[in-house]
């Protein structure tokens, strides 16, 4: 009956094309997280990588453009009138009085400009007014008071601040809310229509309105929210264009006064490749999803014309200053909290981050963001993943991690250039953290796969060389007729009596042995069967003499230890720091010597005698008497114990005779367990008498 074949060999690792693709799915799984997750590291690596080429692009636009020596010369489109610290202090404490306001207003409006705008929210009547002291004084003391000489129209601040409005035709500030229901002001702004495609975009829906005081807001010709964005780390990169309010759209500030100043009131949605355009007449504004412009920086903070406040309440400014621009009044002082961080300034006045979007606007020379950035994040790094794992199957790992990281650099070198170049801001940071982060889980991952094949290798190296010994030894021990189980019978014992050894030195015992470590005691384990390789070389009629040896035969099998060192000597030669042939050396060698000093071929005593000699003293000489050889028969368990306490402190050294009685039963059971396959002699209850069999050197 023919044998069945024999089951293919598992495989010890996993095969490194499947590990290098399951790798790559891992790879792009985590890359469709990282890519979709919002905020995320993506997108905030995006924002560093964008943050850096404005900041380019405003330095080389500086070197380009020098500033000229007088500044009035400038051709500014947006000029801010700023309530800056020195207006705070020649005008007093803010708030002013609105009638001081409206006078600034009123100068700017006389230098007939293109449109005036109030980035300065007055939600409170004045409290300074004629009108709103008489109430007061009626509520709270029921006093009807008059003040003499106030010219007609004076009396209420917030009236003629809303007539001076009116006669500018100013565009004012309202503030959206978006957590506060508020109910609806007396003046609710005007909206503007929005047509075409409005279901690509989705505007933010405000819940409420904050507006001027009722006369002020009456007085406006239009209005515009002054809500800004900042992105998760605080900067502002974008503005929101348009809100939702009560199903109607309401502008910006920037938007509402670009709108006044063209004469327009409607806009319409259109779509490209890139996203939805607002088209404002021959304008077209490209916008994001929620109707937010990306700002383009052409300068640092206060890149702007800057005029004081308090320059035109000492009328120092010449009105044809503002001929023909659009005016804005804001403030840039420290103490009204209105200092903003952007990717060109830690600290920009609000009032100059609506005056860049009004510059955007009025330019036409927009950067943009294009729609559904996750998908322009995620392709470029699933492509450069799958790159990842195909380049390390083909060629090796630094090859590999090198040509990746290289390709995926292009698309950041890419996206650079169409930022500068176009204003396109498309995500560029995805496919280099994907190639950083592929190329490390593709090298752990091939890392481990080596280690482990490594480590598989070293196993069948390391049982390939425990065979090769055996065999050898079971050579050596063939020749005197003992079969291979000696060889495993004694590393079983020396292994229990080195382990019996270290349990009674932690026992608090004479003596400790730190050096039986577990490391130590698996190499004697591996070493022992190498103990009698020396025999290989000793004549068949020394070692096959059924009888007692003479002298010179004696001194000849003897030389089996010297034999044996010589052998494993050689094997060493040329392999650097070898623990396992030393030590076989060192058994070999010492292993028939004794505790008094009369053993060979030294003639060492004590503990002169290394201690992995004395364990295979015992051990050997436990096996050659509890088994039948060529010159005795085998003897009980015993009367090997018996002969083995004689020795004692003489043949034996004593701690490892104490060893063996702690591990006897172990010792029963090795000699069972491996119990030589042919048959042989029966124990003899009652062995003859004569000279001790222990001692014969053929053992």
């Amino acid at each position: 009956m023919p044998f069945p074949a024999p089951a293919p060999p598992r495989p010890a690792t996993i095969p490194r094309a499947r590990l290098v693709a399951a790798v790559t799915v891992a790879g792009l799984v985590l890359s469709a997280l990282f890519c979709l997750m919002e905020p995320g590291l993506v997108q905030l690596a995006d924002n560093r990588i964008l943050d850096g080429l404005a900041r380019y692009r405003v330095r080389q636009s500086t070197h380009a453009q020098p500033a000229p020596a007088d500044l009035s010369g400038r051709p500014d489109q947006v000029i801010i009138v700023d309530i800056d610290e020195e207006s705070l202090s020649v005008a007093g404490q803010w708030p002013w009085p609105r009638y001081l306001t409206g006078g600034i207003v009123r100068r700017i409006a006389e230098a007939l400009p293109a449109a005036v705008g109030v980035d300065i929210l007055f939600s409170e009547p004045d409290r300074t007014s004629i009108a709103t002291i008489r109430k007061a004084f009626q509520r709270d003391f029921g006093l009807d008071i008059t003040i003499a000489g106030v010219p007609r129209g004076m009396e209420d601040n917030d009236a003629y601040f809303g007539s001076v409005l009116a006669k500018a035709e100013a565009v004012g500030a309202v503030m959206h809310l978006f957590d506060l229901i508020t109910p609806d002001p007396e003046s609710l702004p005007r909206p503007v229509r929005v047509t075409g495609e409005t279901t690509a975009i989705n505007p933010a829906e405000a819940t409420g309105i904050l507006c001027n005081a009722g006369p002020i807001q009456a007085g406006l010709a239009g209005s515009g929210f002054i809500n800004v964005e900042k992105d998760e780390d605080g900067s502002i990169r974008r503005v929101p264009l348009l809100h939702r309010f009560q199903g109607q759209y309401y502008p910006s500030l920037a938007l509402a006064l670009f709108l006044h100043a063209r004469s327009l009131r409607e806009l319409r949605v259109e779509t490209d490749a890139l996203g939805p355009v607002l088209v404002a007449g021959a304008a077209r504004i490209p916008v994001d999803g929620e109707a937010r412009m990306r700002l383009r920086f052409d300068g640092g903070a206060r890149a702007h014309r800057f005029v004081p406040a308090a320059d035109l309440l000492r009328d120092a400014q010449p009105p044809a200053l503002f001929a023909g621009r659009i005016v804005i009044l804001g403030s840039s002082a420290a103490r009204l909290n209105d200092l903003h961080h952007t990717p060109v300034s830690a600290n920009y006045p609000g009032t100059e981050v609506h005056a860049v979007a009004l510059d955007n606007l009025l330019d036409g020379n927009h950067h943009r963001d294009p729609a559904h950035p996750a998908a322009y994040r995620f392709i470029p790094a699933a492509l450069v993943t799958m790159l990842a794992g195909l380049l390390f199957l083909r060629v090796g790992p630094l090859r590999a991690g090198g040509a990746t990281l290289l390709t995926a650099l292009a698309f950041p070198a890419v996206g650079s250039a169409l930022y500068l170049w176009r204003g396109i801001a498309l995500p560029m940071s995805a496919p280099v953290l994907a190639a950083l982060a592929q190329g490390a889980l593709l090298s752990l991952a091939l890392y481990a796969r080596e280690r482990r094949m490594a480590f598989v290798r070293l196993r069948q190296l390391n049982h390939a060389r425990q065979m090769t010994l055996e065999s050898m030894t079971a050579v050596a021990e063939s020749r005197d007729e003992i079969s291979g189980a000696h060889i495993k019978r004694t590393q079983h014992y020396v292994r229990a009596l080195a382990e019996s050894l270290r349990d009674i030195g932690r026992g608090g015992g004479k003596q400790t042995y730190p050096q039986l470590t577990e490391d130590y005691i698996d190499l004697l384990f591996h070493s022992a069967p190498l103990h009698d390789v020396g025999k290989v070389a000793v004549p068949d009629s020394v070692l096959f003499k059924p009888g007692k040896l003479t002298d010179e035969e004696y001194a000849v099998i003897r030389q089996h230890v010297r034999h044996g060192r010589n052998i494993i000597a050689n094997a060493a030669q040329g392999m650097e720091d070898d623990a396992f042939l030393h030590l076989a050396a060192e058994i070999a060698w010492s292993h028939h010597e004794k505790w008094d000093g009369t053993g060979y071929m030294e003639g060492l005593a004590g503990e002169a005698i290394p201690l992995s000699g004395r364990l295979m003293a015992l051990a050997d000489v436990y096996d050659a008497l509890i088994c039948a050889r060529q010159y005795k028969p085998a003897f009980p368990h015993a009367k090997v114990r018996e002969i083995i306490l004689q020795g004692r402190g003489t043949h034996f050294d004593p701690a490892v005779v104490d060893a063996f009685l702690l591990a006897e039963d172990e010792f029963k059971r090795i000699a069972t367990a491996y119990r030589d396959p042919e048959p042989g002699h029966e124990p003899d209850p009652d062995p003859p008498g004569g000279e001790v069999q222990a001692g014969d050197p053929r053992q």
